[in-house]
């Protein structure tokens, strides 16, 4: 960076600033435009040429770009935030705001009796770790608003908008049977009550899914509801301007997805609700399927019901270990192996009637997370005990040497490079022409990446850093001003954040500094920082100049500042 950012000052907890000298894109679309931006007490409050300091700490942006804070749509900092404030590393790649409590997983509403089961759940579903969870989150609420007292109390490096998850809010209610049945007419008023309680106190909006299961492969309590249920629900977020739905149908599952999309149309579209739901798949091998899913989602909208689909902008890849994934439901065999417990897995991987059941099982197999099809895609990454041409093939290659089935091929290649060792799959290459058309359409979510979750698969920061460098700056696909509102004012707008995601006076002064030819997103690197002896994946700053939240600075000149300004978000609109 050649550029010094921080030239007079300094950024004070009232959120006093000028940011001057740089080209401004405001969020709304409008193109750039060379301005300085005055922050006063966390708030834009001057926007235009040659602003003269008054006392504040300067950030001299000569030569970069100032846009609104980006908006990460769809992520899972809901547990780390309590261990981790930074949230690393969002705002060293110009994240403001995260979006938590989605696919139907929050830390509360959650009594003590059903916390030790929807931690689990938590922590499977999302790979995060289990004693982090127990241990490292202080658990002093169980209702809502007291979940939220207690947020506010330890605030983090970003904002965070939290929707109510249906697994923490049927368990709430029902205990163990949210697990095994539909709720009674007093179970969903009941439901309704404590959702109406957390949407009066901020609450961003309802989420829930159809596509998960447990650890033992049991469908998660949303499965079990039923339309009476959503309708009780949904018609408590209509009440709520800005309130939406977040969710999750089978997706990867085509002879469920439609069925699981039209059946929250129909029922978004009585009440009137706006959602999102995941998602839109935009890699070159899913180009037909997103052609016809993209065209069903059109047809709804022109039915007048307000669902937007999300999407990745981003190549996406995963790093693949065995000491416990939800990658690999859907093969019973390799799904016990890996989370059943260390003593056993050697054992497992030698013998002669596991290795044929998970030969049959790997063969059935309809639908796992991991590209078992496609044994290419799989990328013999890491030997745990630095053996010699075992990495550097995929396991198609590996089978092809042993002249074995790839089931087979990868027990053995674990039990020649140990148990800690880890395959990477191939990124898969993008259709750019739809990435660009899903920016441009008015009713997308953009850059949904499950940042802090899956956190020992890949590190989801840095997609908005990807897209400026990718679609603006190498190829010229999108202007700035179209990427950039596709992650600050789009995202703002449908959230129902009204106080953000633009520079306007008055709005939140949550910002990011950058030029376009300093962006990168680093590689994915190990950190054994997890509270209870775990570990993650985090990067490297990304080339971004500053980022300000609430009009404090949380990354500068290369590193976080630590500074913690975050607060929850909720459309402004609610009473």
């Amino acid at each position: 960076m050649d550029t010094p950012t921080t030239v007079a000052g300094t950024a004070e907890a009232g959120g006093n600033l000028l940011v001057r000298g740089g080209t401004v894109v405001d969020g709304t679309g409008a193109a750039p435009r060379t301005a300085d931006v005055r922050v006063r007490a966390g708030l834009v409050a001057e926007v235009g040429p040659d602003l003269e300091a008054a006392g504040e700490a300067v950030i001299d942006t000569s030569g970069a770009y100032v846009t609104p804070g980006f908006i990460e749509s769809h992520s899972h900092f809901d547990g780390s935030m309590w261990w981790d404030p930074s949230c690393d590393p969002m705002p060293a790649y110009g994240t403001t705001t995260a979006v938590i409590g989605n696919c139907g997983l929050t830390v509360a509403p959650l009594t003590a009796a059903a916390r030790a089961s929807m931690v689990e759940l938590f922590c499977f579903i999302e790979d995060l770790p289990l004693l982090a969870f127990q241990h490292a989150i202080p658990w002093s609420w169980e209702t809502w608003p007291e979940y939220r007292a207690a947020a506010l109390e330890h605030p983090a490096a970003v904002n965070v908008g939290v929707f109510v998850g249906h697994q923490a809010l049927r368990t709430f209610v029902m205990g163990e049977e949210a697990w095994t049945r539909p709720a009674t007419d007093a179970e969903r008023a009941a439901m309704a009550h404590i959702l109406d309680e957390a949407l009066n106190v901020g609450a961003l909006g309802f989420s829930t899914t159809f596509m998960d299961t447990d650890r033992q492969n049991r469908e998660v309590p949303s499965r079990a509801a039923d339309d009476a249920e959503f309708d009780a629900l949904l018609a408590v977020v209509s009440r709520h301007p800005g309130a939406t739905l977040q969710f999750v149908p089978r997706f990867m599952q085509p002879e469920y997805w439609k069925a699981d999309l039209d059946r929250l149309a129909v029922l978004c579209g009585r009440h009137g609700v706006r959602g999102n739901w995941a998602a839109l798949r935009c890699t070159d091998q899913h180009r037909d399927e997103l052609v016809d899913r993209y065209a069903h989602s059109r047809r709804i909208r022109a039915e007048g019901i307000d669902l937007w689909p999300s999407f990745s902008a981003a190549p996406s890849y995963v790093n693949l270990h065995f000491e416990r994934s939800i990658m690999w439901h859907g093969v019973p065999a390799w799904h016990e192996m890996v989370n059943g417990p260390a003593s056993a897995k050697a054992e497992h991987l030698a013998d002669a009637a596991w290795r044929a059941r998970a030969r049959t099982e790997w063969d059935a197999c309809e639908y796992t997370l991991v590209p078992i099809k496609r044994p290419w895609s799989l990328l013999l990454d890491h030997s745990e005990r630095d053996i010699a041409g075992q990495t550097g093939q995929s396991l198609e290659e590996y089978a092809a040497r042993l002249g074995v089935h790839p089931s087979d091929a990868l027990a053995e290649w674990l039990l020649t490079n140990g148990l800690g060792s880890s395959m990477r799959t191939k990124e898969q290459s993008l259709d750019e022409a739809a990435v660009v058309e899903l920016v441009r359409d008015p009713h997308t979510v953009t850059g949904i990446s499950d940042a802090g979750a899956h956190i020992q698969m890949f590190n989801g920061a840095g997609n908005p850093a990807y897209m400026l460098a990718r679609y603006v700056r190498d190829t010229g696909l999108l202007s700035i001003e179209e990427v950039v509102h596709s992650v600050t004012g789009k995202h703002a707008a449908f959230f129902g954040l009204a106080d953000r995601g633009t520079i306007e006076v008055g709005q939140a002064a949550d910002l990011t500094v950058f030029a376009l030819e300093d962006l990168s997103v680093q590689p994915d690197e190990r950190v054994d920082d997890v509270p209870g002896g775990s570990w993650r994946y985090t990067r490297q700053p990304g080339g971004f100049r500053a980022t300000v939240v609430n009009g404090v600075p949380t990354f500068l000149d290369g590193a976080a500042t630590g500074a913690c300004p975050g607060t929850f978000v909720g459309s402004s609109r609610r009473s």
